[in-house]
């Protein structure tokens, strides 16, 4: 379990906040996203039909990229914006017309309080917590005015009986020079890098960095962290030792 559990299987309440920010004075160029950052369901959705300790596996949220994002943040002195609820209320990684935007089943797990959704609450998940999140990035980017754009991600070690064993990938579709220096500084760092692994940029599964990076004129990269090597304090720590050092080069 990492730490960021406890405190969002504590937070189911009628009314939730679909982001949150941190402080937003650079010392840095950069602006940090983490759109899977929480677990955390509305009380109205009764936990979508599932437990806490579904709720808190990687079908809900990033493991603990909310947590790393923090840290770097801290570290590099950069705003970030963390996204307020699970990816199974609705994906602010996706676009609105994607097909996974709000799943009925996550990796061979029903989603219960998904199904057979009417229109009127699509449209209240998108103007409840999606337009919010990506309207408070707009914000930002627009007061700040960053150079860089890094969204923060997590994945399994293992999907449908595959194993990925890699430490990161860096997602990419238009900056390939970019990702190659990041990624060359973060093996530097010790870390095993693949690029658009386990997901491809090239496949528009960068939505949210890609939106906000080409809408602001802002470079934008999305890093993938193995889950494995987040579940403890520890253990983030210890990433975003590594990870620092690679975003300062970028930079």
């Amino acid at each position: 379990m990492t730490p960021q559990t406890s405190v969002d299987q504590g937070n189911r309440t009628a009314s939730m906040l679909p982001f949150r920010i941190l402080d937003a004075t650079p010392a840095a160029p950069l602006l940090l996203t983490c759109e899977h950052a929480s677990c955390a369901v509305p009380l109205e959705y009764d936990g979508l039909g599932l437990d806490e300790d579904e709720l808190c596996e990687h079908i809900g949220w990033d493991i603990g990229a909310g947590r790393l994002t923090e840290l770097l943040a801290a570290d590099l002195g950069a705003p970030a914006v963390l996204g307020g609820v699970s990816r199974l209320v609705i994906d602010v990684n996706r676009d609105l017309a994607d097909h996974d935007l709000i799943v009925e089943d996550a990796h061979g797990v029903p989603i219960p309080g998904n199904r057979a959704l009417d229109g009127d609450e699509r449209r209240r998940r998108i103007r409840d917590f999606h337009e919010p999140y990506h309207d408070a990035i707009d914000g930002l980017a627009r007061r700040l005015k960053p150079r860089l754009l890094l969204s923060i991600h997590s994945f399994t070690p293992e999907l449908n009986g595959r194993p990925r064993r890699f430490d990161v990938g860096v997602l990419f579709d238009t900056f390939a020079a970019e990702a190659e220096r990041f990624g060359d500084a973060l093996s530097a760092g010790g870390l095993e890098v693949r690029y658009n692994q386990p997901y491809s940029g090239l496949d528009g599964l960068i939505y949210s960095a890609r939106r906000h990076g080409r809408t602001h004129g802002i470079t934008y990269l999305e890093l993938e962290v193995n889950n494995a090597l987040l579940r403890s304090e520890a253990a983030i720590g210890r990433v975003a030792r590594q990870v620092v050092p690679a975003v300062r080069a970028l930079l």
